[in-house]
């Protein structure tokens, strides 16, 4: 495939194959397009790799076998952990820094691997657009000292897509997934038969309606609130399809269901939030 990146991506790219160079690295490996083009070129330019990728009840399970057919593709060790967030009392109760207490569980979990297995770093996949955003965990990996080479020199989204595309990889054009406790409002309860309804209605309306990207948000009362991508809501506003699509929402436990008219967006539930 001949692609070209630019002369200022290149830099960074070298910058970050000087820093990758004689290390032992362990990379937070949830098979998502950042932690997974940070994965490929760890084993291709670090001394030693291992992916370490998070089961537990707030991913979907075809993600964690994505990610092992990932590693298994680039013969890259592979490691996957089992967690339980909803052991923390804390967590349940969703507050508005609900990612600052899961990323210092999970990455506490990590350093004990780290420190057993004697690997120098630990890298996360956060990039630099997530700078932008309202992101609670930064702050975990700030006190634990997790390496972010995104940030570090500054690569964007768009820019980890080039390069993905640069290196042939299958998930330069995957879309980001969030976990399903995103999909619940801060200050509701996060439960387990709250993240069954949100998994089992997304994976129905993904399959059914053959959709890379959605979100369905859980508000009070049992109200879904279905976010599509503007592109796809032709072909899903049908009557036959909404008659279908609230029949199986409702057998699922919803009460209300809806459609919001602005769309799919990453971070909706930070709207409430005032940041200053």
């Amino acid at each position: 495939m001949n692609v070209e990146i630019s002369k200022n991506l290149n830099l960074k790219l070298k910058k970050l194959k000087s820093f990758l160079e004689g290390k032992k690295v362990i990379v937070a490996f949830s098979g998502g397009v950042d932690s997974s083009l940070l994965a490929f070129l760890t084993n291709k330019y670090a001394k030693d790799t291992l992916l370490i990728t998070e089961r537990s009840n707030l991913y979907p399970e075809e993600e964690i076998r994505e990610a092992s057919q990932f590693a298994n593709n680039y013969g890259i060790e592979h490691k996957i952990i089992e967690r339980d967030p909803l052991e923390d009392k804390e967590f349940q109760c969703n507050p508005s820094n609900r990612c600052y207490i899961c990323k210092t569980g999970l990455y506490n979990d990590i350093l004990k691997i780290k420190n057993l297995k004697k690997f120098d770093i630990i890298l996360d996949g956060s990039n630099a657009d997530d700078l932008s955003d309202y992101r609670p965990g930064m702050q975990a990996l700030k006190e634990l000292n997790i390496s972010t080479p995104y940030i570090d020199y500054n690569i964007n989204k768009t820019e980890i897509r080039q390069i993905s595309k640069l290196f042939d990889l299958d998930v330069q054009s995957k879309p980001s997934m969030a976990c399903f406790s995103s999909r619940i409002p801060y200050g509701q309860i996060i439960n387990e038969k709250k993240l069954d309804m949100i998994r089992e209605a997304e994976r129905f309306l993904k399959n059914r309606f053959e959709l890379r990207q959605l979100r369905v948000r859980l508000h009070e009362e049992n109200l879904a609130r279905i976010e599509f991508l503007p592109d796809d809501l032709a072909n899903v506003l049908t009557a036959k399809n909404l008659e279908l699509i609230k029949s199986k929402l409702k057998e699922l436990g919803f009460t209300y269901i809806t459609i919001d008219i602005e769309g799919f967006r990453s971070g909706s539930m930070n709207e409430v939030l005032d940041l200053n």
